[in-house]
This record gives structure tokens, sequence and C-alpha cells, in this order.
């Protein structure tokens, strides 16, 4: 019986001696753990274990709008060239940009000119090229002088009475026709009396020629509407100087109630029919 509560105390002790050995070990193998993971970089290690850096950000990518946002400010400049549509084809632009077709005087912009209908531009095209005794003898420098009588007016023309004294001696008397289209005076005929002018109609114009004469023209008002107006009585040719298709005759409008001023007549050719013929285009006051 003694024997075996020996037997018995030393199992007890033996089994507290290995209790403590697995503990120490237990404590060691730890301790060397954590060594080991100090060592190694234990944060990014479990870091990559899981998946992703120690200290990689998130990238969160932001969802669309399906409507654009009402409480933004759009800071960019923009530049408005929407156009509304007028008669004629042409198109007027709303934005701030200048209206070549008007142009400026002294700060003040004149209203952009509505051209003369296909049918009005054919008219004045082909009663010039039905004008040409008188034209060609003014362009070639024959005529000294033309005196303006009292003006009629019908409608949207103007008769103008006129004399027409030649450098070579002797003068006639005739009519020049204006003719007014949209608030603008055209030149548009000049024929001695008694010789009634053979005007071709239903035949379409010379596009560039009226262009010329209707551009001309408009923005060179100021001795056509005094012709009309009964302010400038008389026109003196003072010379003729040509060039290529082109002649310019130099002259001195006056003899009525405004003062005398200098100005000139610009006439371009085109052949028509094998024939040189000459379209007064503007009266420009110098």
């Amino acid at each position: 019986m003694v024997e075996d509560g020996a037997r018995h105390d030393e199992a007890v002790k033996s089994g507290k001696r290995g209790v403590i050995t697995a503990l120490m070990l237990l404590v060691l193998v730890v301790g060397l753990l954590a060594v080991a993971y100090a060592f190694m970089g234990g944060d990014e290690l479990v870091a990559d274990l899981l998946g992703g850096g120690k200290d990689e950000p998130v990238v969160v990518t932001p969802t669309k709008p399906t409507k654009p946002s009402t409480d933004t400010t759009d800071t960019a400049t923009t530049d408005d060239t929407s156009t509304a549509e007028v008669p004629g084809g042409s198109s007027e632009s709303t934005s701030n940009e200048i209206d070549t077709s008007g142009g400026t005087t002294g700060g003040t912009t004149t209203p952009a000119v509505t051209p003369p209908t296909a049918d009005q531009s054919a008219r004045m095209y082909w009663e010039q090229v039905a004008s040409q005794e008188q034209i060609t003898k003014l362009v070639n420098g024959e005529v000294a002088s033309v005196s303006f009588g009292a003006v009629s007016k019908s409608g949207t023309t103007a008769n103008v009475p006129i004399t027409v004294s030649y450098k070579a001696g002797g003068s006639l008397s005739g009519t020049m026709v204006l003719r007014n289209y949209s608030g603008v005076w055209y030149f548009s005929s000049i024929a001695r009396n008694g010789n009634s002018l053979s005007v071709t109609t239903g035949k379409a114009a010379d596009l560039g020629i009226v262009s010329t004469i209707v551009s001309n023209q408009a923005a060179n008002q100021a001795i056509v509407v005094g012709i009309v107006n009964g302010t400038y009585k008389k026109c003196t040719v003072n010379s003729v100087s040509g060039g290529s298709g082109t002649a310019t005759v130099n002259i001195t409008v006056g003899g009525g109630t405004a003062p005398a001023t200098a100005g000139s007549i610009v006439a371009v050719s085109k052949t028509i029919s094998g024939t040189k013929t000459w379209f007064i285009t503007s009266f420009a006051k110098n």
C-alpha cells in the first residue's frame, strides 16, 4: 500500500513537471514568433495575405449622374451664332457680329440693305444695256456737263429731265430714270428725247454685274438722293480715267441748295454679243 502511494505521488509530480515544461515551451514559441513577426514586417505580410498593401488607399469610382446638375455654374464663354431665317433665303445673325451689308458713319450703323428682287435687278441691268448711247459717251470723255430739271416721282420711279452738253459742242435733252427699291435709289437708264429704249424683258441678268451695282450704289446714296431731292442741279465732268474694263468719271456736283462737292461716277464693262457694254455702278461723293 505504501509503495502504491509513492508511485501515485511520483506520477502527480511528473505530470506537473510536464505541464510546466509545456507552458515554458509555449511561451518560448510565442516569443520567437513575435520576434519573427517584427523582423519580417508582420503588418505588410498580413496585409499581403489578406489581398492588399498596408497603406493602399481605397479607390471609389463615382457613379455618373443621369441628369446635369442644376446647382453648378458653367464659367466657359460661349459664342452665340444662332440665326433667324429672313425672306429671300438669306439669314440674319442674332449674335453681336457686325452686319457687313450695312455700314458705319460717324459711329452710327446704317441699316442692312434689302437687295432688289430678281425681276427688279434684271430690269436695271437691261435698261442700262439699252442706255449705251449716252453711257458710252460719258466714259469716253465726250460729255462736258449734265444739268438736272425738276424731278417727277411716280411710285418708286424718279424721272429726271436732263440737258447734256458735249465737249465738242452742242447739247441734247433727255431723261434719266432712277428707281427706289427698299429705300435705296439706283440708276436705271438714260436716253435722249425721242429715243425710246428697247429694253430686254424676261431674261436673267449677269449676277456679278448686278451685285456690284447693288452694293456700290447702296453704299453711295448722297449724290443720287441730292439729284432726286433737287439739292443738286448740275454735274460737271472734270476728267475720265480708265483701266482694264473700268472707268472713273471725276465730277463736281452743285448748282442747287447743297454746296458744290467733288465725286465720281464709276463704270464697269462687259462684252455682250461681241459688243463692249458699260454699266454705271455708283455715284460716289468724295
